[in-house]
């Protein structure tokens, strides 16, 4: 690694640190470059702005993801409803492994709305993929019809939701606790098995299938 490469790391590192920490505005410039050991100027010199800076962390955090889930669309051989499975598994446990992540993101849709685009750019790969997925298990008649992108979003929800809440309910009240393996396989196989069922497709005949949403608003 060269001494460049070796700095821009160091702040990405820190950035990553004190943003999950302070968020955007509470973690200044002269914090960062300083946990990082360099000068003041280096986050304009490798980055451009604290902004860029920002949005690099977060490119960071969901590279190896976004790699991982569009080789798995490409997957044919695997039958679609086994790769969601093991889809809900690695974006479980990457979020629980990077907890920061949720933070940015939710930091990012509610105060940073102007960079929205920017975060739609950035997790494109990701969102191309799942798309490609449910196309995939459309065509094959093991997903039900319906908008794709919607279909993709409310599967993403759930290990995001899991990961946010079993991390911040008090210990005692959930039935299994999250903090072990064991714990977390417990939920893992009921996010996987709730999102499979909701993915099934529907019966001829029962309602919501196929149906025109004004139609269905109106009924």
């Amino acid at each position: 690694m060269s001494p460049s490469q070796d700095t821009r790391h160091r702040l990405l590192k820190a950035a990553r640190r004190l943003f999950a920490e302070r968020g955007f505005d509470g973690a200044s410039v002269r914090a960062i470059t300083g946990a990082a050991g360099t000068n003041v100027a280096a986050v304009g010199y490798h980055f451009g702005s604290k902004e860029e800076l920002y949005k690099e962390v977060i490119r960071a955090l969901d590279a190896p993801l976004a790699e991982w889930i569009v080789a798995l669309s490409h997957d044919e051989e695997t039958p679609v409803r086994q790769r969601i499975r093991l889809l809900l598994h690695e974006v479980f446990q990457h979020l629980w492994d990077n907890p920061d992540q949720t933070r940015f993101m939710v930091e990012l849709r509610l105060y940073r709305t102007e960079w929205l685009l920017d975060l739609a750019e950035i997790l494109a790969p990701i969102t191309e993929a799942l798309i490609r997925l449910v196309r995939q298990g459309q065509a094959q008649g093991v997903i039900r019809e319906g908008e794709p992108l919607l279909l993709a979003m409310s599967l993403m929800a759930q290990p995001v939701y899991f990961m946010l809440v079993t991390r911040k309910i008090p210990e005692g009240i959930l039935p299994v606790e999250p903090c072990t393996d064991q714990g977390r396989a417990v939920y893992l196989d009921h996010m996987v098995d709730f999102a499979l069922a909701g993915l099934a497709p529907v019966p001829p005949g029962v309602r919501g299938e196929g149906a025109d949403p004004q139609e269905r608003r109106a009924s």
